[in-house]
């Protein structure tokens, strides 16, 4: 039996569609070691997949942290993990792993609002490869909108803003919508000289791939194009409906609650946070945008600490210390 180190450690896994990252954490409030790979996305590949990714990543943080044994807690915030059956699954296949004493799965939006709120009430909007909101009551009720992934959902996702840049793009081309900067930016980005051929060029494009091309609605927007102005309000107004949603189902429409925005789409910068801001507060009388506190990997980790009986306050205590 490999020998368990002198102090708790926690390793927590933040697992969207795109990418997965982890984090070794001790009882000290310490960050020992880092890792990236892959998407462990459950909701893209089955859910023993999904943990083999979860525990590669889990073993490169650990080895780059020189940590040979057993930890106390793994903690994963995984796409997908909202089904039971997902979770039962991810949780057995983690288990069987034997990287920790104890194994706690939630979905990724769960791990996103801890980190952000370090395990206060809150809600969390997440817009990268999807969309989707969550929160948390003081008294540990639940609650999300949205992320039912791109056929249902994912309104204000780089998969829906991409995709509306593509059809944007094909409109101005045959001549039922307006002009617009992303017409030329298309073509740029697949390497054509006649938007005719872009058909052929997407046919195979993947979520991901549809997605990276958000970029390219927010540089236009950038320059005040109408057409990319037009599609990341609309953006924003899917998002805030998401949150209002939530705000709704914890009776917080007439009360302040804590927003943290977390994805790829919010790294973007006001082009999107604006238009959000401005639609949630004709639905909310109160809310107020924070920054996360932690990123979603390091609330995985303090979820896992949680769930293994360690006192959090002092981890969030002793993290906040370290980066003030």
């Amino acid at each position: 039996m490999a020998e368990r180190p002198a102090q708790q450690l926690f390793i927590g896994i933040d697992g969207g569609a795109s990418r997965t990252r982890a984090v070794v954490v001790s009882e000290r409030g310490a960050v020992l070691g880092r890792s990236e790979l892959r998407s462990s996305s459950a909701y893209h590949r089955e859910p023993e997949e999904a943990a083999g990714v979860v525990v590669n990543a889990a073993r490169e943080a650990l080895g780059r942290a020189a940590i040979p044994g057993r930890v106390a807690a793994l903690g994963a915030g995984l796409a997908g993990a909202d089904d039971p059956t997902v979770q039962q699954r991810l949780t057995r296949a983690l288990g069987e792993a034997g990287l920790a004493e104890v194994v706690f799965v939630d979905h990724d939006a769960a791990a996103a609002l801890a980190g952000g709120t370090a395990l206060q009430p809150g809600i969390v909007i997440i817009a990268g490869t999807g969309s989707v909101a969550f929160g948390i009551d003081d008294g540990g009720r639940r609650a999300r909108a949205g992320g039912w992934g791109p056929l249902l959902d994912d309104e204000g996702s780089g998969y829906a803003i991409g995709r509306e840049a593509l059809r944007a793009a094909m409109r101005a081309y045959d001549g039922r919508g307006e002009e617009t900067a992303l017409s030329e930016a298309v073509a740029r980005r697949f390497g054509l000289g006649t938007l005719a051929s872009l058909k052929m060029s997407v046919r195979t494009l993947s979520i991901d791939e549809v997605a990276a091309l958000a970029p390219l609605a927010v540089a236009a927007a950038r320059e005040q194009d109408a057409v990319a102005l037009a599609i990341l309000a609309r953006a924003g107004e899917g998002l805030a409906a998401m949150v209002a949603a939530v705000a709704r189902a914890l009776g917080w429409e007439r009360a302040g609650f804590p927003l943290v925005m977390v994805g790829g789409m919010f790294e973007a910068g006001e082009e999107i946070r604006e238009p959000l801001m401005r639609a949630l507060r004709t639905r909310v009388s109160t809310v107020t945008q924070a920054e996360a506190r932690f990123p979603p990997e390091v609330g995985a980790a303090l979820l896992a600490a949680r769930s293994a009986g360690c006192a959090v306050g002092a981890i969030v205590e002793r993290m906040s210390g370290e980066t003030s």
